[in-house]
């Protein structure tokens, strides 16, 4: 897939498996429009196709699948039997919608722009090395989580600290008041460690180079509540009692069009808020010193976790959520 990722240059793509000759045609056709709205075109052919010997003259990319498993592979995992598909991805390769059959080329090019978030070209002269994720969770698992805060209880947020020389977890309202749901289901660990996993861990591994092993932290979904004042002062994640085998922190918006307030600040390096969209991520180091500013109406629910080390073995309330690879092994 090496010659993928070469001409995958952060544009979205209209990646059409096994076409047809009459698609290979009409794409060509449409790729001046494709080209205009800065949309690139990659066809994946069956590497005994006789469509490779004309690939050369289409205006983008024709690659041959020689031993097919790249093709299989994609439609098993769409659902889909053998045959003509389009795949829409966005910039990041992200996948955007699937289609069966062949798609006209006009009909594909606005549902694709329609698709992608508008962004500003703005100019950045300070940010935080924060990596932010879009939909690692749908809409309906963030709804689920926020009703098993509500239903199967919650307390006061605890804080590592020590007390002759014991470990402890202790109410601190000085640094953090929310209340706190830690998932203890096997089954639902299971799911959600598989499914972060898989769309967080290849992000880490193309943005901050980390492609060891590493562990999840216990999941907690945490309500930060505007009526009682709620908030989480400056702190790192990865200086207190027990937390040496913290790597890297993951904070996940379960409603953010519902409350106001409630971001993430990482002041070490500006003012910048970072509030992801629903089903969105933050990931950052656990060195980084961050606050999570007062919600300022409604109630903030989130999802939060750790990437631990594979040989950490975690005390208190934190307990493996599942071991997971880079590269989209969980």
């Amino acid at each position: 897939m090496r010659p993928f990722y070469e001409r995958t240059l952060g544009r979205p793509l209209a990646l059409l498996l096994s076409p047809g000759p009459q698609t290979l045609a009409a794409y060509a056709t449409a790729q001046a429009d494709y080209a205009a709205a800065g949309v690139d075109i990659l066809a994946l052919v069956p590497g005994d196709s006789a469509l490779l010997a004309d690939a050369a003259a289409l205006p983008y990319l024709v690659l041959g699948d020689t031993q097919g498993r790249i093709l299989n592979g994609l439609h098993r995992a769409l659902g889909r039997g053998p045959g003509e598909a389009l795949l829409l991805l966005d910039p990041n390769q992200r996948l955007i919608a699937a289609e069966s059959g062949a798609t006209p080329a006009e009909a594909a090019l606005p549902r694709l722009l329609a698709s992608i978030p508008a962004t500003s070209p703005d100019i950045v002269r300070s940010a935080a090395p924060a990596l932010l994720v879009p939909d690692v969770l749908d809409r309906p698992t963030c709804r689920a989580l926020i009703r098993r805060w509500h239903d199967q209880g919650h307390d006061e947020g605890r804080v590592a600290g020590r007390v002759q020389g014991e470990q402890t977890h202790e109410i601190n309202a000085a640094l953090k008041k929310r209340l706190d749901h830690v998932i203890r289901d096997h089954d639902l660990t299971q799911v959600l460690a598989q499914t972060i996993g898989r769309r967080v861990a290849p992000e880490m591994a193309k943005a901050f180079l980390f492609t060891a092993g590493f562990r999840f932290e216990n999941f907690k979904i945490v309500c930060y509540d505007a009526g009682r004042g709620d908030y989480f002062r400056r702190h790192r994640d990865s200086q207190g009692p027990g937390t040496g085998s913290r790597m890297f922190a993951m904070t996940l918006n379960l409603n953010s069009e519902e409350y106001e307030g409630g971001e993430l600040i990482f002041p070490e390096y500006g003012q910048q808020r970072f509030k992801p969209p629903g089903g969105g991520a933050v990931v950052f180091s656990c060195a980084l010193v961050h606050e999570a500013l007062p919600v300022l109406s409604g109630r903030r629910f989130a999802l939060l976790t750790f990437f631990l080390t594979l040989d950490s073995r975690p005390s208190g309330d934190s307990r493996p959520g599942g071991d997971s690879k880079p590269g989209g092994r969980s």
